[in-house]
């Protein structure tokens, strides 16, 4: 998922711009009156001689992060021989925290990915310590504000052996996007990590002897958001050529139409522009002198932070949007995706229409798995065994590239897919490319299928939830018989099935609780202690709504102030009935939040988990009266979000409201809490009480005890006249809770699955009847 940032430009621009263009090694940042001297290089020792050696960038690194409380820096992964690779991290008064590097702003600037190409890596060198060590006040706001992140030497074998590639003989900078090499799984995780709003990727042509002194280009990559390419086209043609000229360097663009510099995705030029950040290419010329080269790699860099000092809000705006647009490309097939080409050769390679998402088996998911992590791209399990990579994702830039089969660089090759709508007609588009394929051998195979999925298609429309599961349960008996008679590849059968698999789950009908194990694993383990306020309660409300979501709900978030400035809110998914106006409103409701220091595993990680599958379950319900599944924030501090949401309906919602089912501590294992309670505020049997004890007699469930309490959500709806009751699992005679209650031994390990069951079942069960009346 990427970040949102927020952009906010506090740096006097004027005083920042000269300081930048007149900046030089160890002058106007560095020859400062400083408590501690400045290091220097081995290439400034040496007067230029020779480049630093990999012991002296240690050193150096060392006594620079001692000398100055701007710089840390860590390794973030080894080369092919075990050489330590750095980031460094500059900032004002400190770095910040990786954790709010990440959530802010920064720029990347790395140096000699090919390691016989020493100046853009003595460039980085100078250039952090000159940052480290100045007290101009402008540059110390603008490091407040950005981030200054720094790998010097990506390729440090390389750089030992003075070689272009790494200690493979591979070049690092054609592996930006399969990841083979260690170096570049590292470059990709601190890019996955941070995304830079800007990457600038210092190289040399080390056959040129000048003309261009500089050659500077900016993504060219057809599928790159046109509005960022079109704002990195200006920091090359009007900040940074114009600058490097100033400064006495003549410049040109890299490369020629059809060969370098063109659009190639696996070059980190390219691929900074498809993370959804701007990129930046500095090649000097190989044969001059290095400290000319050192100079002009310090001129272009210095021309990139004036531009990202200028331009931070429109850096920022484009770099969040962009991740959006592509997005909505993404889910767009007419909008084509480019298997080759640039913004300067016409492509001939291109998806028109584009998939709108591909299929792969768990061993091709498995094959990518490093792809998956490192570039963030959302999957969905489709069945046990297949998994779906959707198209309408930010990271729909680099799907393509790694797994169809048309793409030049492709790691697996995955099913295409025309129609992602998780359909019975999704299923038959399925039949369809196999049929066309040649995975389905028979044609008469092939009709049984696509007419068996059109009955269901039918069922679908309708809403026959039954009918749909019934008719595929025959149909993978269907494509069980065709497996075995020798009809179906065993990709296709095997995809298939798994296709079945993932629309009867959809289709489900039945409460199932280890689905809402699923949840409650992910509240309390995968999410933690969820307090009222914090971002964990807020991650767990964006799950919840996401999940609503998915079940193709109309969702809303409430959000209502606490304590101390703080903010939470209640998450809300709706069913309407159709042809029905005023209707009456069932109110299912459980409270997401726990207190301090608990994972909240039974409170109320069950009573949410359980919401959650009922919401599911319900979603194809024929339904006469309006159904709320709300999930509370803030029960914890005093029925705080409840209360809130009572409070917000109007009187004739309230007029219409006829009963709250709130679900609040349903899976305990504790072995004496054998009695469910259903606790009502006046201790008096109502409508809710009548339909759970109804729907207990049809299940011959015994459980059940009618109880005076307040102590959970139920009570805002009985305040104001609202028919309510909590369920919760209790100790008979004493009322008894489990022993962990409000501790930290509230975990998943002391969920009963068993008891979810029971609950959920008489809650479909009674809800169910009653919303059908």
């Amino acid at each position: 998922m990427h970040k949102k940032r927020v952009w906010k430009r506090t740096v006097p621009l004027l005083v920042v711009l000269s300081l930048l263009l007149t900046l030089s090694p160890l002058t106007g940042l560095a020859a400062q009156t400083t408590p501690e001297e400045p290091p220097t290089t081995g290439f400034e020792d040496r007067n230029g001689e020779s480049p630093t050696t990999h012991e002296e960038e240690l050193a150096f690194l060392e006594e620079l992060a001692t000398k100055s409380e701007r710089v840390t820096y860590s390794q973030i992964g080894s080369s092919v021989e075990g050489r330590p690779i750095h980031l460094v991290r500059v900032g004002y008064p400190e770095p910040p925290s990786d954790e709010e590097i990440a959530a802010g702003r920064n720029i990347l600037i790395m140096g000699t990915p090919h390691g016989n190409e020493p100046a853009g890596r003595e460039m980085t060198l100078k250039l952090m310590r000159d940052l480290a060590f100045t007290e101009e006040p402008e540059l110390l706001d603008f490091l407040n504000e950005a981030t200054v992140l720094f790998v010097p030497t990506p390729n440090p074998d390389g750089r030992e052996a003075n070689t272009r590639g790494n200690a493979w003989g591979v070049d690092n900078n054609r592996d930006h996007l399969n990841l083979e090499t260690p170096e570049m799984q590292a470059i990709a995780g601190v890019l996955n990590q941070f995304h830079p709003d800007i990457t600038v990727d210092a190289h040399e042509r080390p056959r040129a002897t000048g003309n261009p002194d500089i050659e500077v280009l900016w993504p060219r990559n057809l599928n790159v958001d046109e509005e960022l390419r079109a704002l990195n086209i200006e920091l090359v043609q009007d900040y940074m050529r114009p600058d490097i000229e100033a400064a006495g360097f003549s410049t040109g663009l890299y490369g020629t139409p059809g060969g370098a510099g063109g659009g190639d995705e696996r070059i980190l030029r390219n691929m900074a522009g498809l993370r959804h950040g701007l990129g930046i290419l500095t090649e000097t010329a190989g044969q001059q002198a290095l400290t000319d080269r050192v100079d002009a790699q310090m001129e272009a860099a210095q021309s990139i932070l004036r531009f990202y000092v200028e331009r931070f809000d429109d850096v920022g705006e484009v770099v969040t949007e962009s991740p959006q647009r592509k997005a909505a490309e993404g889910a767009d097939p007419s909008v084509p995706f480019y298997l080759d080409g640039a913004d300067n050769w016409e492509p001939t390679n291109v998806l028109a229409p584009k998939p709108c998402g591909y299929l792969l088996t768990s061993s091709q998911a498995e094959a990518i798995s490093r792809h998956m992590e490192l570039f963030s791209i959302e999957t969905e399990r489709i069945g046990e065994d297949v998994i779906s990579v959707g198209m309408n994702q930010p990271m729909m830039t680099v799907v393509p590239f790694l797994v169809d089969e048309r793409a030049a660089y492709n790691e697996v090759e995955g099913l295409p897919l025309s129609d992602c709508s998780r359909t019975a007609e999704s299923m038959k588009a399925l039949v369809e490319y196999f049929e066309d394929e040649g995975e389905i051998s028979s044609p008469e195979a092939a009709r049984l299928l696509k007419t068996h999925l059109t009955a269901v298609s039918v069922y679908e429309g309708k809403e026959q939830a039954e009918k749909v599961v019934k008719h595929l349960e025959s149909l993978k008996q269907l494509l069980s018989h065709q497996e075995e008679i020798g009809h179906l590849s065993d990709r296709a059968s095997h995809i298939l099935v798994n296709y079945a698999d993932h629309l009867l789950e959809e289709w489900a009908v039945d409460f199932d609780a280890q689905r809402a194990v699923d949840h409650i694993r992910h509240l309390s383990v995968e999410i933690g202690p969820r307090v009222a306020g914090t971002d964990e309660e807020k991650q767990a409300a964006e799950y919840i709504k996401n999940e609503f979501e998915r079940h193709g709900y109309e969702v809303s978030t409430q959000e209502f102030e606490i304590r101390d400035d703080q903010t939470s809110q209640n998450v809300i998914a709706v069913k309407k009935p159709e042809n029905i106006e005023n209707p009456e409103i069932v109110y299912v409701t459980a409270h997401y939040d726990s207190v301090p220091d608990s994972p909240g595993a039974n409170d109320n990680g069950s009573g949410t988990a359980t919401l959650l599958e009922l919401a599911k379950i319900m979603k194809h319900l024929p339904v006469n009266k309006e159904v709320r599944f709300v999930a509370f924030g803030a029960e914890e501090i005093g029925l705080v979000g409840s209360r809130y949401y009572v409070s917000q309906l109007s009187q004739e919602e309230m007029d219409r409201s006829v009963g709250n089912f709130n679900m609040d501590m349903v899976g305990t294992n504790w072995e004496p809490a054998t009695q469910l309670y259903v606790n009502v505020v006046d201790g008096e049997p109502n409508l809710v009480w009548q339909s759970a004890r109804a729907a207990a007699d049809r299940l011959g469930n015994d459980t059940l005890f009618l109880y005076q309490r307040g102590a959970s959500d139920h009570v805002a709806f009985h305040e104001v006249g609202i028919d309510a009751a909590n369920f919760i699992w209790r100790e008979p005679g004493t009322a008894s809770l489990e022993p962990w209650y409000h501790t930290a031994q509230d975990t998943i390990d002391r969920i009963s699955p068993e008891k979810i069951q029971m609950v959920g079942e008489l809650i479909n069960s009674a809800v169910s009847d009653l919303i059908r009346e």
